[in-house]
């Protein structure tokens, strides 16, 4: 028989190893700091399987809720909320996470949920509300194709997607320079932060897949354009549960060209961001991601007639007031003939 008292004194083999590993995973993974509060665990689960969490998803929801020391601003924070922070902070986490990515992530989702105390004395993430001038302002923009979100189309991960026409024509209202003004950029600043509030509550997969932007650049202005909206809205994804998962454009000017060329290939992976000549391209390019060419909104190149209103009224299909208030000033605009149609949105 083999003498094997020196198999202790030398370590584990590997197999051990890997099985001690495995248990200590299957610890952390299974850990729950603190259950659902009675009556609350029906509701809890359905929200689970809504946002499609894994097991180590769940329990990072568990544990954050169980953190000691949390601003009391959030010491009553909704549980989709809590959700919404821990899909964006765990996006890149495996399905077999190690115990080591574990910590990471569990750090990642607490500061994630810290952020949002910030989020609300700088932005208003919980408490801002729609009004006529935002909500005039939005359905000027999904009216001329400037970002609009069709919930029949995502892509083949579930992720929805912005499609957007890089349009500053008068039928938007975007004024030239010397109309943005100070109130003006902070109606822009506040309409970023209630569409990316609105987008999280109606699309789950927002924050689970993350967000694809489609866009056509061909209309750009950069004389029009407020170069300093991206500088101004740096900080706001850092703070709010929003998570831009690839970028899509097409139809560039050669100054865009040397924008993409500059950027390191890290920046590149980072933000998802990708360049093709034109529509066709841009299809072929991501046909393991994009629906059928044919069934992407006209507005980009494709053949689908989207209609505006009901993707506006998917936007605010949990949003009681915010749905009354699309009503009244849309029709309040279509009677005073203020509902754009410009050419490439009747195609």
């Amino acid at each position: 028989m083999a003498d094997t008292s020196a198999v202790g004194e030398s370590g584990p083999t590997a197999e051990e190893a890997r099985v001690m590993l495995q248990c200590e995973k299957d610890k952390m993974l299974t850990a729950a700091p603190v259950p659902a509060p009675p009556g609350m665990d029906a509701a809890l689960e359905r929200l689970f399987d809504t946002y499609a969490l894994s097991p180590s998803k769940r329990r990072a929801f568990h544990t954050v809720k169980a953190a000691k020391n949390m601003p009391v601003a959030l010491a009553n924070l909704d549980d989709e909320q809590v959700i919404w922070a821990v899909a964006v902070s765990t996006f890149d986490m495996s399905d077999e996470p190690s115990p080591s990515d574990i910590k990471f992530f569990d750090r990642a989702v607490e500061e994630r949920v810290r952020r949002l105390e910030e989020a609300e004395r700088v932005y208003g993430w919980f408490t801002l509300k729609w009004t006529p001038p935002t909500m005039r302002r939005l359905i000027l923009n999904w009216y001329c194709g400037m970002l609009t979100i069709d919930p029949a189309l995502t892509t083949t991960k579930g992720s929805p997607i912005q499609f957007v026409r890089e349009y500053y024509g008068a039928e938007t209202e975007y004024p030239g320079p010397e109309g943005q003004t100070d109130a003006w950029k902070q109606e822009s600043i506040d309409l970023y932060v209630l569409m990316a509030r609105s987008t999280c509550m109606a699309y789950p997969m927002a924050t689970t897949k993350g967000i694809v932007s489609f866009s056509d650049m061909q209309d750009f202005d950069w004389e029009k354009y407020d170069m300093s909206t991206k500088e101004r809205n740096a900080s706001i994804g850092a703070l709010i549960p929003n998570k831009l998962a690839r970028m899509i454009t097409f139809h560039p000017d050669d100054k865009m060209r040397g924008f993409y060329k500059d950027m390191t290939q890290r920046m590149r992976r980072k933000y998802g961001f990708v360049v093709y000549d034109d529509f066709s391209s841009a299809v072929a390019g991501e046909a393991d991601l994009l629906p059928p060419a044919d069934l992407l909104p006209s507005f980009v190149g494709g053949s689908r007639r989207v209609d505006t209103l009901a993707c506006l009224r998917y936007l605010f299909r949990r949003e009681p007031e915010a749905l009354a208030l699309l009503e009244e000033v849309h029709d309040r605009m279509e009677a005073a003939g203020e509902i754009p149609t410009p050419k490439h949105m009747k195609l």
